[in-house]
C-alpha cells in the first residue's frame, strides 16, 4: 500500500509498506490526491485508491475512538 504522508515543494512524500518513504513528483499524481490518501501506480502515474483510502480512514477512526474510550 502507498499512502501520501505529506507534500514538500514539488514532491509528495509517500509511505510504502514496511515504513519506507519515497518522494514522488506531484506531476505524476492525479489532481484530487491529498495527504492521507492511498494511491496506486499505473503506467508511471499515480491514482487515488478510493476503497483503500476509505478503509484506512475507518481503521484510524476506530483506533482513535478506542483510545478515547479507555
Amino acid at each position: 500500500m502507498l499512502v501520501v504522508d505529506r507534500f514538500e515543494g514539488d514532491f509528495a512524500v509517500v509511505e510504502k509498506d514496511g515504513g519506507d518513504f519515497v518522494k514522488i513528483s506531484k506531476g505524476l499524481l492525479a489532481s484530487e490526491i491529498k495527504e492521507g490518501d492511498c494511491i496506486f501506480e499505473k503506467d508511471g502515474r499515480y491514482f487515488l485508491d478510493k476503497e483503500k483510502t476509505k478503509l484506512l480512514r475507518m481503521e484510524i477512526s476506530k483506533l482513535k475512538n478506542d483510545l478515547w474510550e479507555k
